[in-house]
């Protein structure tokens, strides 16, 4: 038994719990929550794209957690001279 089909649904479903969640914190004014929720998003949805890969599953979770963050932030960054 190889129990990827079960993996693969458990990590999709934790990326849309976690995408939920990011959503909630931003509207909500909790930014840097929101901004660490996204990136948890993010890295479980690498993990669903990957999971099969070659690559071991704490680099993809830590690679695409990583990159969500960094789009993220400077998604939110504050922008000098704006009020």
């Amino acid at each position: 038994m190889d129990g990827g089909k079960l993996m693969n649904i458990l990590y999709f479903t934790l990326a849309i719990v976690s995408l939920f969640l990011a959503i909630f914190l931003n509207k909500s004014g909790q930014r840097g929550i929101g901004l660490m929720a996204s990136g948890f998003a993010g890295g479980f949805a690498f993990l669903v794209v990957f999971e099969g890969s070659r690559y071991p599953l704490s680099l993809v979770f830590i690679s695409g957690f990583i990159a969500t963050v960094f789009f993220e932030y400077i998604r939110f960054r504050p922008r000098f001279g704006e009020d």
